[in-house]
């Protein structure tokens, strides 16, 4: 894999972002890989990597670049009382960071991998994990021309009671939704959960909502107290399974 550290102008700053891609000369469908709350870590690195190796330039954007250049928290310990300072830190991290400005945020991604000569021309994908989740969903329902298939990993407030939920507009995808849920998740409620069934059932845009046995939330980070190698791997295959049908 080659990487590449990169820089985008935006309305409100400069946000700074990891590029992955295969090496070798070509192109290559473009994807953007969407963080949780707890920020980039070198697990998160890793894991746009991964998806990259399967034929994609992946995006991994630090959102938050409007407070912070870097945000590195510990989810293994957000339930420490000692480390309560930091995850109120996270916490006002992920309110700042609105389903507004990550439209705006993916409008300025989609420009850059449009640009890009290793990027092939045409709609891109996207994946988010956790937070991730309600990023990727918030950008495709508002790019549905420019991001055509999505995948969200134990996302967390897809749906809410607010009038810029993200699933209010994903009837506007033109490709394909992907939903992979945690079967113990202390962040996504099952009333979140039946919602989104019941929403996408009255959809007519391709879907899938897959449960998980036995996973706990963020079993996709290989440094989680949870990490779920098998269903990683199978997470893994639902992506390049997903993209195949969608962006090539």
């Amino acid at each position: 894999m080659l990487f590449e550290d990169v820089e985008m102008t935006t309305a409100d700053g400069t946000m700074n972002a990891h590029v992955a891609r295969p090496e070798g000369t070509g192109s290559w469908p473009g994807v953007i890989v969407y963080m949780p709350a707890s920020g980039i870590r070198s697990e998160l690195i890793g894991i746009a990597a991964r998806i990259a190796s399967l034929g994609y330039v992946t995006v991994l954007p630090n959102l938050y670049y409007r407070l912070a250049r870097e945000v590195d928290i510990d989810a293994n310990r957000l339930f420490d009382p000692e480390y309560a300072p930091v995850r109120d830190y996270m916490i006002g991290l992920s309110q700042n960071l609105t389903n507004a400005r990550v439209i705006a945020d993916t409008s300025t991604l989609l420009d850059f991998l449009d640009a890009r000569t290793d990027v092939k021309p045409g709609p891109k994908g996207g994946v988010g994990y956790c937070m991730g989740g309600r990023l990727v969903m918030a950008g495709i329902g508002a790019h549905p021309a420019r991001m055509i298939a999505a995948v969200s990993m134990y996302g967390a407030g897809v749906v809410t009671d607010q009038p810029d939920s993200p699933h209010r507009f994903l009837h506007r995808v033109t490709g394909e939704l992907y939903f992979g849920l945690a079967d113990n998740d202390v962040y996504v409620d099952d009333a979140e959960t039946e919602a989104l069934r019941a929403h996408l059932a009255t959809l007519e845009v391709p879907n899938t909502i897959e449960l998980y046995p036995g996973t706990e939330h963020g079993f996709c980070f290989p440094e989680r107290h949870c990490f779920a190698p098998e269903a990683t791997e199978r997470h893994y295959q639902r992506i390049g399974e997903v993209f195949a049908r969608t962006i090539g």
